[in-house]
């Protein structure tokens, strides 16, 4: 590399069939996965060259990725390993989100570090996504899917469909440009002020699924379907069908984990509800981290108040059809 560059990736919301990709449930029955990237990112910008040949990051300098072992992201770490970015490198890392927030802020980070490492000779999407999620789950041991890292190399509004075998497809649906524009209309979305680590939340799904635990597989199946009916949702311009499913998807996600929800975040599931939201969702693992709400036009700036009212921020936010992009500044 002898040129800076830097990349970006999306972040996304899932609308249904989230936790059907962890490698517990899709490797047995096949996933399935409607998700959308949002104009929202997680990036780097790597610089070629430090004084003395050492790895310097935005937040940590050391000599060598493997003496890194007091820095303070393992992700970042495991990013940086995995790239090849071992010395003599400048690394930034910026994003429009807190971590740790349900928008699949790490696999972008991945696929971004990836991307700008490769450039201007990167694999396409699928190669970036591929070799991004197994940082998360061979590297790092973390018990999550895939759905993340496709999104963030691919963008678009898409299902993804995960194989028993772990072959990912992916399928962009082709929306009406009205339906596409009132669906994102349609969807707010909330910082409940919580971060937390979704590959510990997931631990607990993970192994019951592993256990055959009956009760978890029945709601992974369900939400499964959920995916299917929100897929036929979208391609018939259906709009006021996405907010019960939503709420139907919630109803069941839940329920598979004790950290999934607390009555707090029931709490302002409820209140928003109450206030007119046909349906809503915590993203990504729950536990804390963003809250996805459906709502018709004449209902939003109720809802709006209603969970500025509780203390919650508000991110605004467009789909995007762009993935990971890299840009080079020769030196």
């Amino acid at each position: 590399m002898a040129e800076t560059v830097t990349a970006r990736a999306p972040l996304r919301i899932s609308l249904a069939g989230g936790g059907t990709d962890i490698p517990s449930y899709s490797a047995r029955h096949g996933g399935l996965v409607i998700a959308c990237a949002i104009d929202r990112y997680v990036g780097v910008t790597v610089h070629p060259r430090e004084f003395r040949g050492r790895l310097r990051t935005a937040t940590d300098s050391c000599e060598t990725v493997a003496e890194a072992a007091r820095h303070p992201d393992p992700m970042l770490r495991a990013c940086l390993t995995r790239a090849g970015l071992v010395r003599d490198r400048q690394v930034t890392v910026f994003g429009d989100v807190p971590s740790g927030s349900g928008l699949g802020g790490s696999a972008a980070l991945a696929v971004s570090v990836l991307h700008a490492a490769a450039h201007p000779h990167a694999p396409g999407a699928d190669g970036l996504a591929e070799t991004a999620s197994r940082i998360e789950i061979e590297d790092l041991g973390r018990a999550v899917g895939k759905q993340d890292h496709y999104m963030a190399a691919h963008g678009g509004v898409r299902i993804l469909r995960f194989a028993p075998s772990g072959r990912v497809e992916t399928e962009s649906l082709d929306l009406d440009p009205g339906v596409r524009a009132e669906l994102e209309e349609r969807l707010l979305l909330f910082y409940t002020g919580i971060s937390r680590d979704a590959g510990d939340i997931l631990s607990e799904q993970n192994r019951r699924t592993l256990q055959g635990h009956g009760d978890a597989l029945e709601r992974l199946h369900a939400i499964r379907r959920i995916a299917d009916d929100m897929a036929d949702c979208l391609r018939k311009g259906d709009l006021d069908g996405v907010g019960p499913l939503v709420e139907e998807h919630w109803r069941l996600k839940s329920r598979l984990g004790s950290r999934v929800s607390s009555p707090w975040l029931q709490e302002l599931h409820d209140r928003a509800l109450a206030a007119g939201a046909a349906g809503g969702k915590l993203l990504g693992s729950g536990g804390g981290g963003f809250l996805l709400l459906v709502c018709a036009r004449d209902r939003r700036q109720t809802v709006r108040r209603a969970m500025t009212g509780a203390g919650l921020t508000e991110l605004r936010f467009r789909f995007t059809e762009h993935g990971s992009r890299a840009v080079a500044l020769p030196l």
